[in-house]
C-alpha cells in the first residue's frame, strides 16, 4: 500500500488513490505542519504556533492532541506512515520507498534536473515537477505560518519555472514560449530574469520591437518603484536584441494623446489587450460618456510595440454634436494617407478604396483605432487585410452585425475609481460625494471636477448642494466646451418616434429597475410589444440590462428623459404604472420588483392615490419583511398607514397597523411596536375582527416576553387563542410564540406540545416560511428536554428549508436556534459556524432583535472552544444592541457571558 500527501494545492491525503478524511482546516494544518518537514521532528510548541500563531487559544494544546489523535486514526490504515511522538515533539515517519508528499517529489525532481548536464532530460524532469502543482500551495488553510510557507513554496515553484524556460531556450525554443511567458511577465514586471527570458522568446519569434518595448516597461517600473536600473544580465539581453533590429524598424503612429488621468478599468483593459495581442478585432461599446475612447487609446498605446508597421486612427464622428458623421469613403481616404498612399492614388469608389486598404495592410502588423462608430455599415469597409493587422473600434451601439469582433462592454466606474478620478481632475481630496452624485459616469465626473477645479472659491459642499439641491443635475454638468445633456441628445435624436416616446416615459419610473411589464404599463401597451423597443434602447446603451427580467436607466439619463417629456404624457402614464403595481403579484414578481417597491409607494402618496398607496404598501411590506429589508419595510409600512388613515376604511387601518407594528418590532423599536400593536388591537376590536385581534395580541405577547414578563406573555397568548375562529396562520403563529414563552418559563413539556401543534398548523396552511420558524422553535424545546439527536435533525431541517426557499430572515433565525441546539449537544465548533453565519446574514440589513440572539450564541460558542478573548467582542455587540432596543433578557445574558469570559482570561 502507498500513501500520498498533497501540499501543492489543497491539503489532501490518498491511500492507493482513495482519499482519506482529514477533518477541519486546523486539523489539516497540523498534518501540513508535520509534512513539510517530514521526517524531521517538530516540537509541540512549534506545532501550536504554526496552527494558531503567537496567540493560541487557552486549550490549544488539548485541541492539538485531539487533532493528532484523529490524524493518526485517518493514516493508520496505510501502515507505512504514522505520526510518532518523541523528545517533546512529533514527526511524520515514512516507511515506504520514494517520497510520500508531492512537495518532496517536486524537490527531488528539481534536484535531479539541476544535477544533470542533459537539457532534454532536465526539461522532462522539470515539466513533471511543475505538473505536481494543483494551484496555490496549502489551499484552504490560513494563518501567519501558512502564509509564510506558501510564499516560500511559491518562490520554489518560480525558480523551477525559470529553470525550465532557460532549458527550453537552450534547446532552441522561442516562438512557442511567448504566450506563456507574456502572462507571467505581465503579472510580475519587476522579475528581471523572467523579463530577459520573455525578451529572448520575442526576439526569436521575429518580434524584436515588442522585446525592446518590454525592456522599456521594466526599466520604467524599476525606476519608479525601486529607484534602480536593470541589472547587468538584462542589459546584456537588451543589447543583444538591439543589434538585430534595423534602425528604421518602427512604423508611424497617429494615435491620440494618452489620457494622463486614466483610472481603473483593469478588467476591461486586460480583455482588450488579450484580444488584440491574439490578433482579434475588438469592439469597445457602452453608454455615452462612459469612457470608451479613453480605454481604447490607453489599450492602443499599451500594445503599440506589438504593431511595428504602424498605429493609425480615424474618428467617424458618429456622435459628434458639431460635426456630421464621416462616411466610409472619407474615412478610408484618411487611413490610406496614414499608410503613405498619396491622394492621387486613391480610387474613386468605396469598394476600390476598401480593396486598396486591405491590400496595403495584408501581411503586415498595423493597429487601426476607429472611434465613434455609428453603424456596422460605417465600420465594415475599414477592416484591414488578413494576417497581422487588426482593428479596435468604439461605439455606443453593440454592432452585432459585424462578424468576428470581440465585444468588450464598458460600464460605470466603481465608487472607489470614481472618487479617484474626481480627485485627480479636480485636485480636491474630499470630493467623493460629488463623484457619487455623478453616478459613476466618467464624463459627468470630469465635467463636475473641471468646474470645481476652475472655481477655487467653491467648497466641495457648495457643489454638492448645487448638484443635489434641486431636481436637475444636468444644468450643472456643463462647461464652455462640454455639455452632458447635448451628448445624451445625440443618442436620443437617432431613435425612431416610438423609441423616443418610450425613452421619455421610462424616465418617469420612480425605481431603479424597469421590468418589461412596468415599461408596458407606462407606454399603455403589452409586454410583447414593448420588448423589441427595450432591446433597441439597450443596443444603443440608453438602457442597461441587469437580467432577462429587468433594465436599468442611469439617473442622469432618466433626468434627461424627463426633460424631454411632453406635458400631456406623464399623468396618464403614471396612473397606468400605479394600476400595474396596485395588486402586486407572486413571490417571483415581488423579487423582481424589490428595488422599486418603496419608491412606488412614495410615488402613490405624492400623487395622492391613497387607495393605491396602502394596497401597494400592504403586499410590499410582507415581501420586504420576508426578505429582511428592514429599513424599506419600515418606510413602506409608515407610508401605508399614512394612506390608510386618509382612506379611513377599518380593513385598511388594520392591515397597515399590522405591518407597522411588525416593522417596529423587527427594527428593535419595542416601545413604538407596543404602542402600534395597542392601536391595532383597538381597531380590530371595534370592527369585530377576531383574526386581527388574535394577530395583534400575538405581537403584544411577544413584546411582553422581550420585556422579560413571560407570565403576561403566556396569558396574552391564551386570550388570543380563545378568540372565535382565528385562521390557521394566526393560530400557528400564536402557538409558536406561546411555546417560546412556555420554554422560557421552564415548562418544557407544555412547550413541546405547543410547538408540535404550531408546526402541524403551518403544514396545513401551506405556510413554509412560518413552518421554518415553528420547526426551529421545536428543535430548541427538544434540546431543552435532552433529546439531542431529534433536536439536531429538526434544527438542520429548519435551516435547509429556509435556504431552499431563500427566506433570509428565517435562515438567520433557524441558524441561531441551531447554534443553541449544537451548544446543548456539546458541539461548540459547529455551533460557532452556525452562529457566525447567522450574524453575517443579519449585518446587512440589520435585524437588531435577532442579532442579539445570534451574537450571544456566538459568544457562548467561542467560550466553549476556549476562546474567551473572541467571545468578549460578541457579548459586547449583543449587550449594546439589546440595551439600545430594550431586550432585557438578552442584555442580562450578554452581561453574564462577558463577565465569565473576562474571568476565564484571567485564569
Amino acid at each position: 500500500m502507498g500513501v500520498w500527501i498533497g501540499l501543492l494545492g489543497e491539503v489532501t491525503a490518498h491511500l492507493d488513490g482513495r482519499p482519506l478524511e482529514l477533518g477541519p482546516a486546523k486539523q489539516r494544518c497540523v498534518l501540513a505542519a508535520l509534512a513539510v518537514d517530514a521526517p524531521r521532528l517538530v516540537t509541540a510548541d512549534r506545532l501550536v504556533e504554526r496552527v494558531w500563531g503567537t496567540e493560541p487559544p487557552r486549550l490549544g494544546r488539548r485541541t492539538l492532541y485531539s487533532y493528532l489523535s484523529r490524524l493518526r486514526g485517518a493514516l493508520s490504515a496505510a501502515g507505512v506512515v504514522e505520526i510518532v511522538s518523541r523528545s517533546g515533539g512529533y514527526a511524520l515517519a515514512l516507511d515506504q520507498p520514494g517520497p510520500a508528499t508531492d512537495l518532496h517529489r517536486f524537490r527531488d525532481l528539481c534536484a535531479q534536473a539541476r544535477a544533470g548536464a542533459d537539457d532534454a532530460r532536465a526539461e522532462r524532469l522539470l515539466t513533471e515537477a511543475l505538473e505536481l502543482w494543483r494551484g496555490q500551495a496549502l489551499t484552504g488553510l490560513d494563518g501567519e505560518w501558512v502564509e509564510a510557507e506558501r510564499d516560500r513554496l511559491r518562490r520554489e515553484r518560480l525558480d523551477a519555472e525559470h529553470a525550465l524556460t532557460e532549458v527550453r531556450l537552450r534547446l532552441g525554443h522561442g516562438p512557442d514560449l511567448v504566450a506563456g511567458l507574456r502572462a507571467r511577465a505581465d503579472a510580475d514586471v519587476l522579475d528581471e530574469r523572467l523579463a530577459g527570458q520573455y525578451m529572448l522568446a520575442l526576439s526569436r519569434a521575429g518580434r524584436a520591437a515588442e522585446a525592446l518595448a518590454h525592456y522599456q516597461r521594466v526599466r520604467e517600473r524599476l525606476a519608479e518603484e525601486l529607484g534602480t536600473d536593470p541589472g547587468a544580465e538584462l542589459r546584456r539581453v537588451h543589447a543583444g536584441i538591439l543589434r538585430t533590429v534595423p534602425e528604421d524598424g518602427h512604423g508611424p503612429s497617429y494615435l491620440p494623446y494618452r489620457t494622463p488621468d486614466f483610472v481603473g478599468r483593469e478588467r476591461e483593459l486586460a480583455e482588450v489587450l488579450g484580444a488584440l495581442r491574439g490578433g482579434a478585432a475588438v469592439l469597445v461599446h457602452g453608454m455615452a460618456g462612459v469612457g470608451k475612447t479613453a480605454l481604447a487609446i490607453r489599450a492602443c498605446h499599451d500594445v503599440a510595440a506589438d504593431f511595428p508597421d504602424g498605429r493609425v486612427f480615424v474618428d467617424l464622428h458618429g456622435y459628434s454634436p458639431a460635426q456630421e458623421p464621416l462616411g466610409p469613403a472619407a474615412a478610408l481616404a484618411a487611413l490610406l494617407a496614414q499608410v503613405d498612399v498619396p491622394p492621387a492614388q486613391h480610387p474613386d469608389s468605396l469598394d476600390g478604396r476598401a480593396a486598396l486598404w486591405r491590400a496595403r495592410t495584408a501581411g503586415r502588423r498595423f493597429l487601426v483605432l476607429v472611434d465613434n462608430v455609428a453603424s456596422a455599415d460605417q465600420l465594415r469597409p475599414l477592416l484591414p487585410g488578413p494576417s497581422g493587422s487588426t482593428v479596435l473600434a468604439t461605439s455606443r451601439r453593440r454592432l452585432t452585425a459585424v462578424d468576428g469582433m470581440v465585444p468588450v462592454p464598458v460600464d460605470l466606474l466603481p465608487e472607489a475609481d470614481a472618487d479617484t478620478l474626481f480627485a485627480l481632475v479636480s485636485g480636491r481630496t474630499d470630493a467623493g460625494a460629488v463623484a457619487r452624485l455623478c453616478g459613476g459616469l466618467p464624463l459627468a465626473i470630469r465635467i463636475a471636477a473641471a468646474r470645481l477645479r476652475n472655481r477655487p472659491m467653491w467648497t466641495t459642499d457648495d457643489f454638492v448642494r448645487r448638484l443635489g439641491g434641486h431636481r436637475s443635475k444636468l444644468p450643472e454638468l456643463r462647461t464652455t466646451d462640454q455639455d452632458l445633456a447635448a451628448v445624451f441628445a445625440l443618442s436620443y435624436r437617432e431613435l425612431a418616434g416610438d423609441r423616443q416616446r418610450l425613452f421619455r416615459l421610462l424616465g418617469l419610473h420612480p425605481g431603479t429597475r424597469i421590468t418589461p411589464d412596468a415599461a408596458a404599463a407606462l407606454a399603455g401597451t403589452t409586454a410583447a410589444k414593448v420588448e423589441p423597443l427595450l432591446e433597441d434602447l439597450h443596443d444603443i446603451h440608453l438602457l442597461s440590462q441587469e437580467d432577462r427580467f429587468g433594465y436599468r436607466l442611469h439617473d442622469l439619463l432618466a433626468e434627461h428623459a424627463r426633460s424631454l417629456g411632453h406635458p400631456d404624457e406623464a399623468p396618464a402614464a403614471l396612473d397606468r404604472l400605479l394600476d400595474h403595481y396596485r395588486d402586486g403579484g407572486d413571490e417571483h414578481w415581488h423579487h423582481r420588483e424589490e428595488p422599486n417597491l418603496r419608491a412606488v409607494v412614495e410615488l402613490a402618496l405624492e400623487r395622492q392615490r391613497y387607495e393605491h398607496a396602502w394596497r401597494i404598501a400592504d403586499h410590499t411590506a410582507r415581501h420586504l419583511r420576508a426578505r429582511g429589508r428592514r429599513d424599506d419595510f419600515l418606510a413602506v409600512a409608515r407610508g401605508g398607514l399614512e394612506a390608510a388613515r386618509v382612506v379611513g376604511e377599518p380593513h385598511a387601518l388594520v392591515r397597515s397597523l399590522d405591518n407597522l407594528a411588525n416593522a417596529h418590532w423587527e427594527c428593535g423599536d419595542l416601545e413604538r411596536a407596543m404602542s402600534t400593536a395597542g392601536e391595532w388591537l383597538r381597531v380590530a376590536t371595534a370592527m369585530g375582527d377576531p383574526v386581527a385581534r388574535s394577530a395583534s395580541l400575538s405581537r403584544i405577547g411577544t413584546l411582553y416576553g422581550m420585556f422579560g414578563d413571560y407570565d403576561k406573555a403566556v396569558t396574552t397568548y391564551e386570550v388570543a387563542l380563545a378568540e372565535e375562529a382565528p385562521d390557521y396562520a394566526v393560530t400557528a403563529l400564536l402557538l409558536g410564540n406561546l411555546s417560546h414563552a412556555q420554554e422560557m418559563r421552564g415548562d418544557f413539556a407544555a412547550a413541546l406540545d405547543t410547538a408540535i401543534r404550531s408546526r402541524k398548523l403551518r403544514e396545513h396552511a401551506d405556510d413554509t416560511p412560518g413552518w421554518v420558524l415553528s420547526t426551529a422553535q421545536l428543535a430548541l424545546v427538544l434540546a431543552r428536554l435532552g433529546r439531542r439527536e431529534e433536536a439536531l435533525l429538526t434544527a438542520r431541517e429548519a435551516v435547509d428549508t429556509a435556504v431552499r426557499i431563500d427566506y433570509l430572515f428565517g435562515e438567520a433565525w433557524a441558524r441561531t436556534d441551531y447554534a443553541e441546539v449544537l451548544l446543548a449537544a456539546d458541539l461548540p465548533e459547529e455551533a460557532r459556524q452556525q452562529a457566525e453565519r447567522a450574524c453575517a446574514l443579519l449585518t446587512q440589513p440589520t435585524h437588531p432583535l435577532l442579532l442579539t440572539l445570534a451574537a450571544n450564541a456566538l459568544g457562548d460558542a467561542h467560550r466553549a472552544l476556549g476562546q474567551p478573548n473572541l467571545a468578549l467582542d460578541h457579548y459586547c455587540l449583543a449587550h449594546d444592541t439589546a440595551e439600545r432596543i430594550g431586550y432585557r433578557r438578552q442584555q442580562d445574558r450578554a452581561r453574564a457571558g462577558h463577565e465569565r469570559a473576562r474571568a476565564e482570561l484571567l485564569t
